[in-house]
């Protein structure tokens, strides 16, 4: 993001590429009678598995186009420097303080407004999720909060960084093992606030580039953003109902129970089962945060990158950011419609992945510019190349491409 940067720092404090053990299973490490829930990643072809709200749990969905929003804009800088504010502060009366005691007394302190603020962020998101899926908020509403609360997560964890990095220079101090740990538990729950889809939204609504149309699903406890971002599809998706924090972490369970153990070694596992192409790639890297019994897995393959959170309760994903190359994308089945000279093709990949609309002259196969809308709202434009990349919505959906000239054509999509 030009005008907030980006976070250029390391959250992770254990960090390792694990190599596979064989006879992982759910079953035999979850320690709770209660059955988690079943994990809810899509198998899609030839390429990257996906996380997924399921059809029945839907409550809405839309595209949404994003644009300068000078309140939102505001309200984020006004953020920004207030937690850069706080940051200078708790390093300038750090450095003031003579003894152990009184440091991490000021640490303590500091440490317990960010949980406070952390868990603040987390509330109001949830709270706005639902609000949308009841129809109490609007669209635009939930995205204005999916960016203040992405842009706010962000800035919280720089301000945790230099708290951290002032207590790791500072001569003849060191944080105990406890202080740590908490540490590492707040950066982890903030990590799961941070997504691409949200960012870019922050630099749209600041004029300085980002998403211009998002598409948008929800559930009571559930959202997923897809966006097009140049030559990549766009995506992150967080479900409520696989995040457990208050249950047995399955993988540090499976780790006491082993000899020799290692309960990143079990979460690699788990990932082997959920996203079986990916692995045949790539072994992801894995980080584990304290002792929330979140798991972060990062992979990068020649169709883009993946990055997935696992819950230790669920044994599942809760929290999911893809990049896809369009390049890389392999369409499905085509739909094609002829009017008035012109011939419109919708290329699909798969339910909410890419898909392309082209339109050229049916006589001399020359591109055309046109307008596109799917299910009446507007997607974009097919511009001077005749193309438009966009995300493929739930079940059918109907197409409609106006050019300059006045033509119209309508397509109507039954996707198998």
């Amino acid at each position: 993001m030009r005008t907030l940067p980006a976070l250029l720092v390391a959250l992770l404090f254990v960090s390792a590429a694990v190599a596979p053990v064989a006879g992982w299973s759910v079953s035999a490490t979850q320690s709770q009678t209660a059955a988690p829930p079943a994990p809810r990643v899509a198998t899609i072809e030839n390429t990257t598995n996906h996380l997924t709200i399921p059809d029945s749990e839907v409550r809405t969905s839309s595209f949404n186009e994003s644009g300068i929003d000078v309140g939102t804009a505001v309200a984020a800088g006004s953020t920004a420097l207030h937690q850069r504010h706080e940051a200078a502060a708790f390093e300038s009366r750090f450095g003031r303080l003579d003894s152990e005691f009184e440091r991490t007394q000021h640490i303590r302190r500091v440490l317990s407004s960010i949980e406070a603020e952390e868990a603040e962020l987390d509330r109001r998101q949830q709270t706005a999720i639902r609000q949308y899926a009841n129809g109490e908020i609007t669209a635009t509403e939930f995205l204005r909060v999916r960016s203040m609360v992405d842009t706010e997560s962000r800035e919280l964890t720089q301000r945790l960084n230099r708290v951290k990095s002032t207590a790791e220079i500072a001569p003849d101090y060191s944080t105990s093992e406890g202080m740590t740990t908490r540490m590492n538990n707040v950066l982890g729950n903030l990590r799961t606030l941070q997504g691409p889809v949200g960012e870019q939204l922050t630099e749209s609504m600041f004029g300085t580039g980002g998403a211009d149309v998002v598409y948008l699903e929800s559930s009571t406890d559930a959202y997923m953003l897809a966006t097009i971002d140049g030559s990549q599809y766009v995506r992150e998706t967080r479900l409520g109902s696989q995040r457990a924090p208050n249950r047995t972490d399955a993988f540090a369970e499976a780790a006491r129970n082993e000899a020799g153990g290692d309960r990143l070694v079990a979460a690699v596992e788990r990932g082997r089962e959920l996203y079986p192409w990916t692995y045949q790639r790539q072994l992801p890297s894995v980080n584990a945060y304290g002792d929330t019994g979140i798991y972060r897995l990062a992979a990068q393959t020649s169709n883009g990158q993946l990055t997935f959170f696992l819950d230790g309760g669920t044994t599942n994903v809760f929290y999911e950011l893809q990049h896809r190359d369009l390049s890389s994308v392999r369409t499905s089945s085509t739909e094609t419609a002829f009017e008035d000279g012109l011939r419109v093709t919708i290329d699909q990949s798969y339910e909410t992945g890419p898909l392309v609309m082209s339109v050229v002259d049916e006589e001399s196969s020359e591109p055309v510019d046109g307008t596109v809308e799917i299910n009446g709202q507007t997607v974009g434009r097919t511009g001077s190349n005749g193309h438009l990349w966009a995300v493929q919505p739930r079940g059918s959906y109907t197409v409609n491409v106006t050019t300059e000239n006045g033509t119209e054509v309508s397509v109507p999509v039954f996707p198998e």
